[in-house]
Order: structure tokens, then C-alpha cells, then sequence
């Protein structure tokens, strides 16, 4: 079974950058591609899909308001620049997941190994092999250029990220604070997400580290962190699991 999909997107880059990722997974047939959310309907109306990948802003229909006018929706992976959307998306029960550009491979499949799960689908084995691979690729660790020096930080070595515009600083256990010249989303993009949480614009937890949380804040061990009403909703989803 292939997954018919559909990509939406005004900006021909992002559809460009999604269908090389839906290319590398042999589940997928790309069998259109619109440049906007009227486009897209008028396809609904003749040919059925299983996936939409949906842009949020477009021109004339915005992507949230495009899925308030169809009638039992396929499964959508919601894509966007702007965080500030993510607690919108989630009131549609369709939504299998939320994706800020840019999108990297590895965001992708686990995007990619939701949307399987969702349709149960039994991938053929040379399909299960790609994923595979793909995966087996991630580390436990990342490397810090800060101080003109090269820092290896295990993962399990990390409490928090603060990001300060196109700095951030790393707070670790044992090699103290690193203050490195990148940007915050480039580490939310790149961490594993069954170890590290956005939950504010400018913080990235470790879930392990989190040792209380009360209200709009919790704290890792002596540290508190604000939680972003943005980003809320991960918090309230955790206590779920």
C-alpha cells in the first residue's frame, strides 16, 4: 500500500525539501503538489488521499481554516516557521503532527514512523530497512564549537538550552555552561524528542532532569525555567502519558 499524499505549500522551496524527504521512503506517492489551499480542495473533490502536508500560512485560506471546511479529512502533518500555531493545530483530531521549517530528514522520520503507526500499516522489508538505517544514524551525544575547542556533551550530560538570539548556552553536569553561536531551533530540530522538550521560545529542557513542575514553571534541580503558554501543551501532554 502506498500512501497517496498530497503537499500544500505556497512557498515551492518547503514543498520542494518535503517531497525529497517523502522521496527516501518508498511508503509514499507524492500525487500532487498545490500552491495553495483552494488548489488543494478542488483535488479533495475528485481524487481521495490518505496525508496532507499542509502549510499554516498561505495566501486567501490559511491551512487551519482550509481543514475547518473538509469533510472527514485525511491524516495532516501540519508545517510552519512560527511556533505560535502549535496549540491551534492540536483542537484538529486528524493533525498527526506539527513540523517548524526548516525540516531536517531526522524530524521527518519520526513524522514519517507516527503517520505509519497511525495507519498500522506492514511495511514491505526493504522499506523497514531504509527506516532503519535512517535511525540507527542518531547519536547520544552532540559536539559544542565554543572556545575555539570542539566539546563532545552526552546527552545525558545536558539539564538545559537558553537560547539569546543567534547564541545559545548549553547548561550541562559536568562541563558547566557553553555558550555556542547558534540558534535554539537548530537544537530542537537536531534532539531526539524522548529526551528534550521545547517549553518556552527560549528553553529546551532535558526530561530527565525535571524534577517538579507547578503552573507556568518547573524547576530542574535548583533551576527554574518558565513554561511558555505557547508551548503548554507538551507539558499538559506529558502528565497524560
Amino acid at each position: 500500500m502506498k500512501i497517496k499524499t498530497i503537499i500544500v505549500d505556497d512557498e515551492p522551496m518547503a514543498r520542494g525539501i518535503i517531497k525529497m524527504h517523502l522521496s527516501k521512503l518508498h511508503a509514499f506517492e507524492v500525487v500532487k503538489e498545490c500552491s495553495n489551499a483552494i488548489e488543494a480542495i478542488n483535488i479533495l473533490q475528485k481524487q481521495p488521499v490518505d496525508l496532507l502536508f499542509l502549510d499554516i500560512q498561505m495566501p486567501e485560506l490559511t491551512g487551519l481554516d482550509f481543514l475547518k471546511t473538509i469533510k472527514n479529512p485525511p491524516l495532516v502533518v501540519l508545517a510552519t516557521a512560527y511556533s505560535e500555531y502549535a496549540v491551534d493545530s492540536y483542537e484538529f483530531e486528524n493533525v498527526v503532527d506539527y513540523l517548524l521549517k526548516p525540516i531536517t530528514f531526522e524530524r521527518f522520520l519520526k513524522t514519517a514512523n507516527r503517520i505509519f503507526e497511525k495507519l498500522k500499516l506492514d511495511l514491505p522489508a526493504e522499506q523497514t530497512v531504509i527506516v532503519k538505517e535512517e535511525t540507527e544514524t542518531l547519536t547520544d551525544y552532540i559536539f559544542l564549537k565554543a572556545d575555539k575547542k570542539i566539546h563532545k556533551v552526552n546527552h545525558s550530560d545536558i539539564i538545559y538550552f537558553q537560547g539569546y538570539g543567534n547564541y545559545v548556552k548549553v547548561f550541562t553536569k559536568t562541563q558547566g555552561m557553553v555558550m555556542v553561536l547558534q540558534k535554539i531551533q537548530e537544537f530542537e530540530d537536531a534532539l531526539p524528542e524522548s529526551k528534550f522538550i521545547r517549553i518556552h521560545k527560549s528553553y529546551i529542557i532535558s526530561l530527565a532532569s525535571i524534577s517538579t513542575i507547578e503552573g507556568n514553571r518547573l524547576w530542574l534541580d535548583k533551576s527554574e525555567i518558565p513554561i511558555g503558554s505557547t508551548y503548554k501543551y507538551k507539558i499538559d501532554h506529558l502528565s497524560k502519558k
